[in-house]
């Protein structure tokens, strides 16, 4: 897909529906690459959004004072001309057309850094497990590789298919519930067959809410950086709502 187009292919879009997710080689370059490197690089350099619980470790703990995953939510409330550029319209035009209905400019943000030698283990999980229990999303998350990846360095890997699934039972990484990510149960049982996405820079996988995804650790000397867009068409009112009890930190 060429890095201006905003609409998949007819086998791209085969691809997330049959697979759950789909990868493409080039969606950002040149100066809007390096635009988002540069404000990621400042964001993460200055702290930002830690007061306010928006920056902090995905997978808990530290690492010699480091975060092991450090994460900074709705980073464009810190760096508004993130909303300026064309990647954010591109994805809203990708996701219009793949669900044929409106979509909202954003329904999440975040940039997730994995330093070398540091990054930890982004555990296998639902996107779906976060959000609303009563709601089913109909929404593409974007995940942009700001640096080459690779299974070494953390690239996204996933289940093919496992979209086919309803939410499954989750619960806070390592079972700790001070902990914000989350986890599935049992992965070993769900994970038989999976897929690697390494990518380039500038490169792009895109999966549904309920895909099964993982990346591992950074186990290089090179960082792994990530600008991740989640875009929603409307979301589709479920009949049972979820028993999302893994959203319940007080075990209520």
């Amino acid at each position: 897909m060429e890095r201006s187009a905003a609409v998949l292919t007819d086998e791209q879009s085969r691809a997330l529906t049959e697979q759950g997710f789909v990868a493409v080689s080039s969606f950002v370059s040149g100066d809007e690459l390096d635009a988002i490197r540069t404000m990621f690089d400042r964001l993460f350099k200055e702290k930002v959004g830690q007061d306010e619980g928006r920056q902090f470790d995905l997978a808990g703990g530290k690492r010699e004072g480091s975060l092991k995953l450090p994460q900074i939510l709705e980073p464009s409330d810190y760096a508004p001309e993130l909303r300026d550029l064309d990647v954010i319209a591109r994805a809203s035009a990708i996701t219009q057309a793949y669900f044929d209905s409106d979509a909202t400019p954003v329904m999440g943000e975040h940039m997730i850094f994995k330093p070398a030698h540091v990054g930890n283990v982004t555990p296998w999980h639902q996107d779906q497990a976060y959000h609303d229990p009563a709601m089913d999303e109909r929404s593409i998350n974007f995940w942009i590789a700001l640096d080459d990846t690779d299974v070494e360095n953390g690239c996204m890997q996933y289940v093919p298919g496992s979209h086919g699934n309803d939410v499954l039972p989750h619960h806070p990484i390592g079972h700790d519930p001070s902990v914000h990510g989350l986890e599935v149960d049992e992965p070993e049982a769900l994970t038989h067959t999976t897929v690697a996405c390494p990518l380039q820079a500038g490169g792009c996988v895109m999966h549904l809410p309920k895909t099964l995804h993982y990346a591992g650790p950074n186990r290089t000397a090179r960082q792994r950086r990530a600008y991740i867009l989640i875009i929603q068409a409307p979301p589709v009112k479920r009949a049972v709502p979820v028993d999302n009890y893994w959203m319940r930190r007080d075990g209520g």
